[in-house]
């Protein structure tokens, strides 16, 4: 049986390879997101270790305090206690906050994202052991900076160099005095390091006298607990004191948490394209088995046990994921490679290291290619298995009617259990995310139903595909409308393969469109200022002193900053908005169904759904614990329906600022008087000091930069999804290739009859045509079943949101599911017209026809003799060893021009002659007709008419010269 197994690996090769790289991309998908984790999650790990690197105690403001914008006072007089203890050896105090530097076209150099400032500690000799000096000095005195090598080169700057620098405040002129360089992390992840002295670095993002960290280096014989415990009586509120092994194992969580989250996202496209290929490997393990139905009845014939035909049959699949395991790997490898290149070309600016390949990846991928094989191939092993040898000696059997009631009777069921799970969460009254989990599992349901159904769906649908390409072309139209419906559970399993890539882009399309929709309503709806300033760095604040200055400028009407904050209302926490009572109602647009806004100075402003959820009105006096602990109480003064821009509850910015000890604002909206609007956009820009860090823009540009945020995520799962498309165009590739394999003979007759090549090739376009727009529909359909199921579920407890269909994205799809079937059926299409006419129709077996030998050189004038390769090692067995060599006999061609046939001649000779006729009662006319041949060569008996049978040298035909009624050739062996 291993020999066995063997030789059909080898035989087999071709169509085994096809699917094999069905399972070598998705592998490749897994292989590379592994590496590209743990070569990414090193890379920030050591970085983040360097930078924390002979610490022994870290004393730093805790999260909580940074995340209620607290700034606990680490400073001088801390500095002095902590010097002091018995196991400290020195202390270290560090400044650090957001500092871009600024090109001389006005552009921020590198990643501002990880644009640092932090202050110069030298030591006695002068020198910062953190940093090296390749030019100049570190600074000493205020107006003087120091910039990392990497920034000094792309920025064009030198010792001795003015250049502008921008921190939370407006821009600032600064002398180059020093450059150096520098193992930090945010230089390494493509950002900039500016040095200042301590003094100037406290002035831009503390007070004086004040730290972010001091870092403590321990004697001799002190451990770093020790020194902790020593230091924790001294440690403010607000602040902890962490060791430097506590601290960098939270910095390896930290970046853990990070990669992990980001390798889970693409882990569960990876997911996808494997579900996708392993509908690739059941079809063709169904297409394989199906073809060696007579060899794996043979093979039970002599006494090989089912067990023992499905460990053959497995034994192929098991080397097949090997291959595939193996090969996803390695080019999963070059993916994570090339990935990393990409990213850092366009600008992503990855913390660099060495490629990182664990062995558990290796072991993964294998793992994953293995069981994802096994697990495809295992049904259509088992059904083959089941088949009784005498019944598995036709060539094929159709599948049986109970078999397939079975089937549509489970899907049907699945379709409906998912529609009732999916109208249970639009209409049901969960919400956040029982609610998105119960539509997505509703839709889940209802696809995997319609999976199943899928063979039911696709006969009428490929008869309207075939009525309309028979009116185009009516006789390749007609023959690819039969070879497609001939088998629907195959054309349904390579239509599925595309249909989940369809579902999902689909869906995702829908969903994102009706996203924006809202997001650009909100945003129109809820701005009446004209101009929105806002920070160009991710995550930083405007410092309060560029609205004094927006003020200022002539022609602005009204200034609202607008700010953020957590505070603790009624026992429960929420995020407060704070604005300018005297204008944030000019220039925001807000609709109250009880009380106003004239109470905010002194009071609460509540939405309406916070107001009736916790059962409030106005006139209720609320307990809230501001982010500096303190508690008070306030009144409820008035609560709104609709107030895009403003929060759950709203306070005035003199509620909040005394409470906080970072000061900054999220964003400005400045209104402006209509004669000034022309021009205003330079005042704005002049008034904040030509910051590049600073946009101002019009609220019409904020709502395109919303609406391109979305397109950047969108196209990214598009991106991500376009493995499980390239896996499902693999699928209709190889199941056109096995099809052409399969009708080899049928594909002969029709060449001999009239079909030429060019005929043939769009025949097998048609045909991929059919299957890929089946797919296609069927997966644009759900998608929008889908996205509008989601839809609709969120529309109950978000305002606004409607259901949008890109109807223009959606024809594209299609466009692209058909350009997708014409590509898939290049290579099956050219190799169908390619055969060889007599070849193929000397071809019994679903194996491709062996090419025909050489004549021997001294047999002139005899006919061409083949070899008959069997589709099995057990059938050779079974067979005289005279049936080895089969001598070719040759039917007439008929030479006619194939034009002036009639269009139904060809469809109808060969439905006659190939498909109504199974490739077992061919088998047995051709014995039937060679034990004739042999018949007629014995000495005749006395009431028989002696006759003989001559075979012409020069054509192959049999001539009767007996005078008897001429025989119809046939393809005999001898």
């Amino acid at each position: 049986m291993l020999r066995t197994s063997l030789r059909n690996l080898v035989a087999y090769k071709v169509r085994l390879a096809l699917t094999a790289l069905a399972v070598v991309f998705g592998v490749a998908f897994v292989s590379a997101v592994l590496v590209f984790g743990d070569t990414l999650k090193q890379a920030m790990t050591e970085a983040a270790l360097r930078d924390h690197r002979g610490i022994a105690v870290d004393v730093r403001a805790t999260k909580n305090a940074v995340d209620h914008l607290q700034t606990p006072p680490i400073d001088e007089p801390l500095v002095a206690r902590l010097r002091a203890l018995p196991g400290t050896a020195s202390i270290t105090g560090h400044v650090n906050g957001f500092t871009a530097v600024v090109d001389r076209e006005g552009k921020l150099v590198r990643k501002k994202t990880n644009a640092v400032g932090t202050n110069a500690i030298p030591g006695p000799d002068g020198k910062d052991p953190r940093y090296t000096v390749t030019a100049g000095r570190l600074p000493a005195r205020a107006g003087e900076v120091a910039l990392d090598t990497k920034t000094a080169k792309a920025a064009g700057y030198k010792v001795g160099d003015r250049i502008r620098i921008v921190a939370r405040g407006p821009v600032l002129d600064q002398t180059v005095v020093g450059v150096f360089t520098t193992d930090s992390a945010a230089v390494e992840a493509g950002g900039s390091l500016t040095l200042f002295d301590t003094a100037t670095a406290q002035a831009l993002y503390l007070e004086p006298g004040v730290y972010n960290e001091l870092r403590l280096h321990a004697r001799p014989g002190t451990t770093q607990e020790q020194l902790r415990a020593a230091a924790a009586p001294s440690v403010p509120k607000g602040a902890e004191a962490l060791t430097g092994d506590k601290l960098r194992q939270d910095d390896r969580n930290k970046v853990d948490k990070e990669i992990a989250s980001l390798r889970t996202l693409l882990l569960v496209f990876a997911g996808i394209a494997l579900f996708v290929g392993s509908f690739i490997i059941a079809n063709t393990f169904s297409m394989l088995v199906a073809q060696r139905t007579r060899e794996l009845a043979l093979l039970r014939a002599i006494g090989a046990t089912r067990r023992q035909v499905t460990r053959s049959v497995m034994f192929e699949a098991l080397a097949v994921g090997i291959v595939a395991g193996l090969g996803g790997f390695v080019i999963g490898i070059a993916l994570a490679v090339g990935l990393r290149g990409i990213l850092n070309t366009v600008g992503a600016d990855l913390t660099p290291g060495p490629t990182v390949v664990a062995p558990t990846t290796a072991l993964l991928s294998l793992a994953v290619g293995i069981g994802v094989t096994l697990l495809a191939a295992w049904l259509p092993v088992r059904r083959a298995a089941k088949i009784p040898p005498v019944a598995a000696l036709r060539t094929s059997l159709p599948p049986t009617t109970s078999s397939l009631r079975r089937r549509n009777i489970t899907g049907a069921l699945t379709v409906a259990l998912g529609g009732v799970v999916l109208l249970a969460g639009i209409k049901g009254s969960a919400t956040g995310n029982a609610k998105v989990i119960t539509v997505m599992g509703g839709a889940g349901i209802v696809l995997i139903g319609v999976i199943v159904l899928t063979p039911l769906i696709a006969a009428p649908a490929i008869r309207v595909f075939g009525a309309v390409l028979r009116r185009v072309h009516p006789v390749e139209g007609r023959l690819a409308h039969q070879n497609a419906a001939r088998n629907p559970r195959r054309t349904a399993a390579t239509a599925a393969a595309l249909m989940i890539g369809m579902v999902l882009v689909t869906s995702l399309t829908v969903f994102s469109a009706s996203l924006k929709q809202l997001v650009d309503r909100t945003l129109s709806k809820g701005i009446t200022a004209e101009f929105v300033l806002s920070s160009s760095a991710d995550g930083q604040a405007l410092a309060p002193e560029i609205a004094a200055a927006v003020a200022k400028v002539p022609g602005v009407t009204a200034v609202s900053p607008v700010r953020e904050a957590q505070a603790t209302v009624d026992g429960k926490e929420y995020a407060i908005t704070a604005v300018d009572p005297a204008s944030a109602f000019s220039v925001l647009a807000t609709t109250f169904t009880q009380g106003g806004p004239q109470s905010l100075p002194t009071g609460l402003l509540v939405s309406k759904q916070t107001a009736d959820n916790r059962k409030w009105r106005v006139g209720t006096s609320v307990s809230v614990t501001f982010p500096d602990g303190e508690r008070t109480r306030l009144p409820i003064g008035g609560i709104y329906d609709e107030a895009p821009m403003l929060g759950a509850l709203t306070v005035s910015l003199q509620t909040l600022t005394p409470h906080v000890d970072v000061v900054g604002d999220d964003f400005l909206l400045a209104k402006v008087a209509a004669q000034h609007r022309d021009g205003m956009r330079d005042a704005l820009r002049k008034a904040v000091g030509n910051s590049p860090a600073v946009n101002v823009q019009t609220s019409k540009e904020v709502r395109k930069d919303f609406n391109k945020l979305f397109d950047i995520m969108l196209d990214i799962v598009y991106g991500l999804l376009s493995m499980a498309i390239v896996i499902a165009v693999l699928g209709v590739v190889n199941t056109l290739a096995m099809s052409v394999f399969e009708r080899t003979r049928e594909i002969g007759m029709m060449r001999a009859i009239g079909l030429d090549r060019r005929r043939t090739r769009r025949v097998i376009r048609l045909e991929s045509l059919i299957i890929s727009l089946f797919g296609g529909i069927l997966g644009v359909v759900l998608g929008l079943i889908a996205g509008i199921g989601g839809v609709k579920g969120m529309a109950r407890s978000t305002k606004d949101l409607t259901v949008v269909i890109p109807w223009d994205r959606m024809l594209i799809f299609l466009i692209l599911a058909a350009i997708v079937g014409v590509l898939a059926a290049a290579w099956p299409a050219r190799r169908a017209a390619r055969l060889d006419v007599l070849t193929a129709l000397r071809t019994h077996s679903a194996r491709p026809p062996a090419r025909p030998r050489p004549r021997h050189p001294r047999g002139r004038g005899r006919p061409l003799v083949h070899t008959d390769r069997d589709s099995s090692a057990s059938s050779s067995a079974l067979r005289s060893r005279d049936d080895h060599v089969k001598a070719a006999t040759t039917p007439p061609i008929n030479k006619a021009d194939p034009r002036n046939m009639k269009p139904g001649a060809i469809c109808l000779t060969v439905r006659c002659a190939e498909d109504n006729r199974s490739s077992g009662d061919r088998e047995s006319e051709s014995t039937e007709f060679s034990a004739k041949n042999r018949a007629a060569r014995r000495p005749s008996s006395r009431n028989q008419i002696p006759t003989t049978t001559k075979t012409s040298p020069t054509t192959g035909s049999i001539n009767n010269d007996a005078g008897s009624a001429p025989s119809e050739p046939q393809l005999s062996t001898r």
